[in-house]
């Protein structure tokens, strides 16, 4: 068991057996109700695993959603609350989200506003929650095409991480979660971004060092800048371009959140090269190597001009600029760094395979 501590909560990153959750249910909900939220996918593979290893959460309310991006929005959040509401849970009572990213970006936002907050314990249960979303106090849900537009800095009580839940994922759920692995080498430790290089997606899951060291950078990021005010923009790398890819396809043939950022990635370590921030040899190293892992990027003219317009929304944008994140050298980045519209469009179709 591999305990990573926070300033306010800790990370337990290991077997379900070895967990502290039954202590820290019986010390501080002695007698509190509690809610599971979950999506069809850890209700059928990961939540009788939990239910027979902590017998006391048997009698929690759970509460299933459908799985995928295109449903982290407002109404369904409404519907939940209205649920939640009528099984009059209080202040005093707690949540648990157990799922994947959208699980833990929805239930956290739902736990920090339901009567102005209750507690609540992620259990992430993808590699992307695990390595990124459930990590760091980020919350929200999507507005339309606009990715994470909605939302709130709330952190849990509590993270338990089994890896053994990735054995029940398909192949690209995994592949999502690289791509964040791989940012988190290329804006902070080179040496993992090498080591990744080394070990096939397929295989992270059985590397639990992997895992813990992408939790830690994320981790010693967000504990010097919790709100995002400086150092953690740095966490944005490739998501410019990749949030505005995922959400031109969010209405369509929704893809999987780490092809955006991998994709996101490619093209803004060619815009660090066009501005003189980064070496080409270096781009050229990133590059090549995510698509020998992902497919290119494919798009038509008008989805290529829907994307430059959700870009103009980016939340990271500030008085009509376009502020990226951009890597410097593999393992340091930048941020804040002001990208004209012109030059993300040149490179955009640069790298799209016509």
């Amino acid at each position: 068991m591999d305990i990573i501590q926070t300033k306010n909560y800790a990370i337990e990153l290991g077997s379900i057996q070895e967990w502290g959750l039954k202590s820290l249910l019986s010390k501080n909900y002695p007698n509190a109700k509690v809610v599971m939220i979950t999506d069809e996918n850890s209700y059928d593979y990961c939540l009788e695993k939990i239910l027979n290893q902590f017998p006391e959460l048997q009698e929690a309310q759970v509460l299933q959603l459908p799985a995928g991006e295109q449903y982290k929005n407002l109404p369904l959040v409404e519907q939940i609350l209205n649920v939640i509401s009528e099984h009059n849970l209080s202040r005093n009572d707690l949540m648990i989200n157990l799922g994947g990213g959208v699980i833990t970006d929805m239930g956290g936002f739902m736990a920090s506003i339901y009567k102005r907050g209750i507690d609540f314990i992620n259990i992430p249960t993808t590699l992307l929650s695990m390595v990124d979303a459930s990590i760091g106090g980020k919350t929200g849900v999507d507005l339309g095409s606009l990715k994470n537009q909605i939302g709130v800095f709330a952190e849990p009580k509590a993270l338990y991480i089994d890896p053994e839940f990735l054995n029940t994922l398909e192949p690209i759920q995994i592949f999502s979660g690289y791509a964040e692995m791989l940012k988190h080498g290329l804006i902070a430790d080179k040496a993992h971004w090498e080591a990744l290089k080394e070990t096939k997606p397929d295989v992270v899951p059985s590397r639990i060092d992997l895992i813990k060291r992408s939790i830690e950078i994320k981790k010693e990021v967000v504990e010097k800048d919790f709100k995002e005010s400086g150092l953690r923009k740095i966490l944005n790398f490739g998501h410019t371009v990749g949030h505005a890819i995922e959400g031109m396809y969010l209405t369509k043939a929704p893809i999987i959140h780490g092809l955006g950022v991998a994709w996101g990635m490619m093209v803004e370590a060619k815009i660090a090269t066009e501005l003189g921030m980064l070496s080409a040899d270096e781009s050229k190293e990133i590059e090549e190597f995510i698509l020998s892992i992902y497919p290119p990027i494919k798009l038509e003219d008008e989805e290529i001009e829907e994307i430059m317009h959700l870009i103009q929304f980016d939340k990271k944008n500030k008085e009509d600029k376009i502020l990226c994140a951009l890597i410097t050298e593999i393992g340091k980045c930048e941020y804040d760094v002001e990208v004209k519209v012109g030059m993300v469009e040149k490179v955009l179709r640069e790298v799209n395979v016509s």
